[in-house]
């Protein structure tokens, strides 16, 4: 049994090809990333420091998470984007009711990328399983899930990127198990926007494992400790390791 170990956690590495893969250039590349802690502030504290951004960038502070993403994209090349794009997904995981999110991120100019084949793209799954680590989506753009979810109808075509690298970037899921099968409410979202991209972004069919909806699982947590007792554990390592700071003080 492959494992591996992060703050003072033990993972086992799931038994599939890509798993394999991604386990071994982790290793090889952990150097290249940095923790990643969007759990312990308020709604309102990500708000205030992504309005502090925006503003400086000269544009008009907003609400709406696509205008939000378009900022981003738009100005990649500014010093704080990073900072920027990674406020906005702890906003959106806030305001969708996701739970809290730990995991590592690839610092910014890291060159570390895996390759995706096609035969991978079969382990993308929009299931999602309590103490699983999923590799990062690792583009600028946004995935079909995403696109999906937010209902960004107005996306460039430039802008949708089905991901085709992986790089050691990685999460972990602290919610509850997800049957994405069994969500007639979200299986509605992702026909309904296949139907209204399909020409516009070139979709594949719905169930064709080339548009690679979700994320790749390559780890579970050995032994048994529930949510809220690793977001606890988390959040103390968050205390007292070094991480990357989405928050500046004045």
């Amino acid at each position: 049994m492959t494992t591996l170990n992060f703050n003072d956690l033990e993972f086992e590495v799931l038994d599939t090809l890509v798993a394999k893969r991604y386990a071994k250039f982790l290793e090889a590349n952990i150097h290249e990333a940095e923790q990643f802690y969007f759990m312990g502030e308020s709604e309102q504290q990500v708000k205030d420091e992504i309005d502090k951004i925006v503003y400086m960038l000269g544009k008009e502070p907003t609400e709406n998470l696509n205008k939000l993403h378009e900022y981003f994209a738009d100005n990649e090349d500014e010093t704080e984007m990073t900072r920027l794009n990674n406020l906005i997904h702890y906003l959106e995981l806030i305001q969708g009711e996701f739970p809290p999110r730990w995991g590592m991120m690839t610092k910014p100019g890291s060159n570390a990328e895996m390759e995706l084949f096609p035969k991978d793209y079969t382990e993308f799954t929009l299931e999602r399983k309590p103490g699983y680590l999923y590799i990062n989506y690792a583009h600028v753009g946004k995935h079909f899930a995403e696109i999906a979810h937010t209902a960004d109808w107005n996306i460039k075509p430039e802008q949708y990127v089905p991901q085709y690298l992986a790089r050691p970037s990685f999460h972990i899921w602290l919610g509850d198990y997800i049957n994405p099968d069994m969500i007639p409410a979200f299986q509605g979202k992702l026909h309904f926007a296949h139907r209204k991209l399909k020409e516009k972004l070139n979709l594949p069919e719905l169930n064709d494992p080339s548009i690679r909806i979700g994320y790749i699982p390559f780890a579970k947590i050995t032994g048994d400790i529930n949510n809220n007792d690793l977001v606890g554990h988390l959040l103390k390592h968050k205390l007292n390791k070094e991480h990357m700071e989405l928050f500046k003080n004045d």
